[in-house]
């Protein structure tokens, strides 16, 4: 896996941390991690650097969030610490920390629901989370962690199209990151996700890929999610169908 000189200094720090069964936030979230800070927003980096380049489908979500930034680095400093190569210890923590928990469940449901299992000759699309399997890559369109006044980043106010900060990050990152896929399916999770692809889009930034546009946000703390899905369901039908991997 080849590291920008900026990152691989953020791992000799990674690689530098004693293993804990837990991190408090006092432990990361400190000025060795630091990317970047605009008005109440601040940017701090977790290994989050794994790419897979074969994959078929592209989840996006906003940012990680505090509790995929724990464990991350958990996951990291542990394999590291095995002897684990870099690019494994990587691979292992998007494998880990990616849409984990109610997310995932509900991740998995709605796409089984439209039908994505049989486009990719899968049983269920719960198979895509699989750590040996190459068809999917997870990322985020901010690839760190950003937090608001301290809280997770929930991709709105400010939005990441009009903040200077954010929107940095998504070109130093989300762009790059997207130019190693072709025909790909990129699923964006949520609306303010939605909206930054429009953008990549109508700017001529998106890579030859087909977008998955009106899928909602997995987390449970959606209470629209079930009727957005709804709403939307029949056009991604047809967008999945008609997609050719």
């Amino acid at each position: 896996m080849k590291l920008e000189i900026a990152q691989m200094n953020f791992v000799e720090k990674l690689r530098a941390e004693a293993i804990k069964d837990i991190y408090a936030k006092v432990d990361l979230m400190k000025q060795e991690y630091l990317i970047a800070s605009e008005n109440n927003l601040i940017v701090y980096y977790a290994p989050f650097d794994y790419i897979n380049k074969d994959a078929s489908v592209v989840i996006v979500g906003i940012t990680p969030g505090w509790t995929q930034m724990e464990k991350s680095f958990r996951t990291a400093i542990e394999e590291l610490n095995k002897g684990t190569t870099l690019d494994e210890a990587f691979r292992k923590v998007k494998s880990e920390s990616s849409f984990a928990g109610s997310m995932r469940f509900n991740l998995i449901n709605m796409l089984d629901e439209l039908g994505l299992q049989y486009k990719l000759s899968l049983n269920s699309t719960a198979e895509l989370f699989d750590i040996d399997n190459d068809l999917l890559h997870s990322t985020s369109a901010l690839r760190y962690p950003v937090f608001n006044n301290g809280k997770n980043y929930t991709g709105s106010l400010p939005s990441p199209l009009k903040s200077q900060l954010l929107w940095s990050q998504i070109e130093a990152n989300l762009i790059p990151e997207m130019n190693h896929f072709t025909n790909s399916l990129v699923i964006p999770l949520g609306k303010n996700v939605d909206d930054v692809f429009t953008m990549l889009k109508v700017t001529g930034k998106l890579n030859n890929n087909s977008v998955l546009t009106g899928f909602p946000h997995p987390s449970g703390a959606n209470g629209h999610r079930a009727k957005q899905f709804e709403m939307n369901k029949a056009q991604m039908k047809e967008a999945i169908a008609n997609w050719n991997p």
